[in-house]
Order: C-alpha cells, then sequence, then structure tokens
C-alpha cells in the first residue's frame, strides 16, 4: 500500500505503472524523486487522497505485470538503459537535429519563437550526447565492476567513493537537460505548434514532446534505481 510519506522515487521505482498517474497529475517523478507524495501534492495544491486513491489503483492492477528495472541485477538495468540511448543516439537525436537546424535556417523563422525554439534544441542534442557519452564510457562500466566485485565475481577496479562522485555529476546533467526540456516545453506550450503552417516545425514539435516522455522515463530509471543501488553497493564495498 503506497502512503503519502513514500518519496515519489520510491514509489515509481517499485511501482512502474504509477508513472501514468504522475504525469496525469504533473507530478515530477525523475529529478525530484527524493520528494515525499505528501510535499509534491501540497507543492502543487493537489489533493494527496485523491493522488493516493489513484497510485494504489493502478499499483494494484499491475502486480502481475513484470517490469525489467525492478529486477535486481544491475546489469540488466544497464543493458535495457543502454539499448534506449542506442536509439536516441542514432534515431532520434539526429533527427531532431536535422529538423531543428532547418527551423534554425528558414528565413521565414527569423526572429520568432520557432527560431529559439530550435536554437534550444539543437543544445539540449548535444547536452544529451554528451551525457549518453559519459554513462556509457565511464560510469556503467563503473557501476558493473562493482556489482561484479560485490557478488565476487570480478576484482574490483573502480574506487566507490569515485562512482559515488560521477553520480553525482550525472544527476547534475540531469538537472541541466530537464531545465531545458521545461523551457521547451513552456516555450511551445506543451510541444504544441499552434497554426504554424510549418511542417518541418510541427514535426520538431512533435519529436520533441516524444523525447520529452522518454528522457523523464530514463532519468527516472537512473536517478531512482540505477543509482541508488549503485550507492549502496559502493558504499557495502567501503565497509
Amino acid at each position: 500500500m503506497i502512503n503519502a510519506t513514500q518519496t515519489i522515487g520510491q514509489i515509481a521505482g517499485r511501482r512502474p505503472a504509477t508513472i501514468e498517474v504522475f504525469e496525469q497529475f504533473g507530478i515530477h517523478y525523475c529529478c525530484h524523486g527524493e520528494d515525499t507524495l505528501e510535499a509534491a501534492c501540497a507543492a502543487i495544491g493537489l489533493d494527496q487522497e485523491v493522488v493516493l486513491s489513484e497510485l494504489n489503483h493502478a499499483a494494484d492492477t499491475s502486480l502481475a505485470a513484470p517490469s525489467l528495472w525492478t529486477d535486481p541485477i544491475l546489469e540488466s538495468l544497464i543493458g535495457h538503459l543502454c539499448s534506449n540511448t542506442e536509439l536516441l543516439l542514432h534515431r532520434n537525436l539526429p533527427r531532431i537535429q536535422k529538423l531543428a537546424r532547418a527551423v534554425g535556417s528558414c528565413p521565414t523563422h527569423r526572429h520568432s519563437q520557432p527560431r529559439e525554439v530550435a536554437r534550444l534544441a539543437r543544445k539540449l542534442v548535444r547536452e544529451i550526447s554528451s551525457h549518453i557519452a559519459q554513462e556509457s564510457e565511464m560510469l556503467f562500466p563503473a557501476i558493473q565492476n562493482i556489482e561484479q566485485a560485490y557478488v565476487g565475481e570480478a576484482v574490483l577496479r573502480t574506487v566507490p567513493a569515485s562512482v559515488r562522485h560521477s553520480i553525482a555529476q550525472m544527476e547534475r546533467s540531469h538537472e541541466a537537460i530537464g531545465a531545458l526540456l521545461s523551457t521547451l516545453r513552456r516555450l511551445t506550450g506543451d510541444f504544441d505548434p499552434g497554426d504554424s503552417d510549418c511542417a518541418t516545425y510541427r514535426a520538431l514539435c512533435n519529436d520533441l514532446k516524444l523525447l520529452d516522455r522518454e528522457i523523464r522515463l530514463e532519468v527516472h530509471l537512473e536517478n531512482n534505481v540505477l543509482y541508488d543501488r549503485a550507492r549502496q553497493l559502493s558504499q557495502a564495498l567501503c565497509a
């Protein structure tokens, strides 16, 4: 049974079906997962009991449905995250970059909102690409080594404290990416192209809306599940 003293991250991490409820009520479950449900509801003026009822209903109806990210093996979760980031790097982000360049260079959009949206979209692509590179090249391998060392299947080659430091850096990067997405969401009125007759701008808004959803899920899985468990293992190895 979910209660109001649990944090948003704990609820979403243990019961992935509740993510849809958080989306519905506009409760941030990724970058601010450390807030309790009670505090989150109070901050945006929601009826706590109504939200609790919806969360428990979603959790109860999905108990029989297994989710990959509830697997305690970090290797499995990292594999899931890497598969998703491969799609981002080789399909989603290049498409957004191409659309943003076209919108930004179009004379029709000079000194207009679409031009600013295009500029921020290009910046967002760079931020996400850099973040993914750092995770896949440094942090994920270090977390895998820590898990393998913890279960006795490998020699510890990583300094546990350095992993916790890297995690803190990645969380700050998540905040920066989230801020960019929030700005884009505000500028476009929730990624709505309005009455624009520019097919390229409409496609850019649609792709950004899909990316926003995908990134929030990724950040949730990393902040509230992967990083939390990695910290626990790294601290256990130092004990």
